[in-house]
């Protein structure tokens, strides 16, 4: 499968994942698991699961337009996150989790 379509796979299903530091490409890494908000389409709140293992990560959610709407900083034993999106402009979100070695990124609706 050539690189493109992939690319073009993954980011209609709402995921992509690439590491924030490139260092050793063979490494084996413990992924960061970062799942679909629900409800999906949002109204006021949703609740995103995540699992990681670092001591902490940044949770960033972005405009369609790239702006940074909100940043949370979560540690590992945050298991799940209720974010409250009532201030939010009804549109497409992407939310995205980072830690020190990767990057997963995903797509949420926030329609009231």
């Amino acid at each position: 499968m050539n690189l493109k379509l992939l690319l073009f796979v993954l980011l209609s299903a709402g995921v992509m994942v690439s590491k924030a530091n490139s260092g050793d490409k063979f490494a084996t890494k413990t992924p960061v698991v970062l799942g679909q908000n629900y409800p999906n389409p949002a109204k006021n709140k949703t609740v995103i699961n995540v699992e990681f293992t670092s001591s902490e990560a940044v949770l960033r959610i972005y405009n369609v337009l790239g702006k940074l709407v909100e940043e949370i900083i979560i540690s590992s034993d945050q298991k799940r996150i209720t974010l409250d999106v009532s201030d939010y402009q009804d549109g497409i979100y992407l939310y995205s989790i980072e830690t020190d070695s990767q990057k997963v990124t995903r797509r949420m609706t926030v329609n009231r």
